[in-house]
């Protein structure tokens, strides 16, 4: 091989190192596993929104599993180019546990999928996703599995006052999780028998609150919205 071939080889090989290297380093989401996947999982994802619009260049989708200790773990991540169309679709490589490695390093087969958002244009995380999976492929890991998916992502729960009027209520909201400082929420002026939120115990928080005209909230405990904690009113 002439030299001039073997200077260009060794300078593509250094180029691609170097534009794979700058990639990652701006990637929010880093799977456990930093090799090749092992007996990886495709996971199409044929449809994202997040609040009701579609996902942007910049944002990523990410699978996590759960490991021993109760952690979630991520086994697997992809990058948004440009946004979504109704003919996008973006794999996600999931990497299985590879049981050769003393800590998990991927997902186990018949565990939930978990996807989280990286929303670029805030700097953070959403972790309130809806999924819906093809029925005629899978619906949790396997490993060499195949999974089509459309996710639907918001960055705020709404009260749905299904259960009763008391905030600490999983079943009041709408992604059966109590409020934390990770995200919004919003107080609809048309809940389930007309319930508005009570708020009684000392640790209820939100990152932001949003009450519609003609909706209320009643607080005898604590609220805890973002930095500021409110006085009972």
């Amino acid at each position: 091989m002439n030299v001039n071939k073997t200077i260009l080889i060794l300078f593509f090989l250094f180029f691609f190192f170097v534009f794979e290297t700058e990639i990652k380093s701006q990637q929010h989401f880093n799977p456990v596993n930093t090799g090749n996947p092992y007996l990886p999982m495709n996971i199409i994802v044929d449809s994202a929104l997040l609040d009701n619009g579609l996902l942007q260049a910049g944002d990523e989708i990410a699978v996590f599993d759960v490991n021993a200790a109760g952690d979630e773990i991520c086994v697997g991540q992809v990058s948004i180019l440009s946004a979504f169309t109704a003919d996008t679709n973006y794999i996600i490589n999931a990497s299985a546990d590879d049981p050769t490695t003393p800590e998990q390093d991927g997902f186990i087969a018949g565990n939930e999928i978990i996807f989280r958002y990286w929303d670029n244009s805030k700097g953070c995380e959403i972790i309130l996703i809806n999924k819906v999976f093809d029925p005629a492929l899978d619906n949790v890991y396997q490993t060499q599995g195949t999974a089509k998916v459309g996710t639907d992502g918001y960055s705020y729960e709404t009260w749905t006052g299904e259960v009763d009027t008391v905030w600490s209520t999983s079943g009041n909201w709408n992604f059966n999780r109590v409020p934390s400082l990770l995200f919004d929420v919003v107080i609809p002026n048309n809940p389930a028998g007309g319930r508005f939120p009570v708020v009684l115990s000392q640790d209820a928080k939100c990152s932001n609150i949003t009450v519609e005209d003609s909706a209320f909230i009643r607080i005898t405990g604590k609220l805890t919205i973002g930095e500021y904690t409110g006085d009972p009113f």
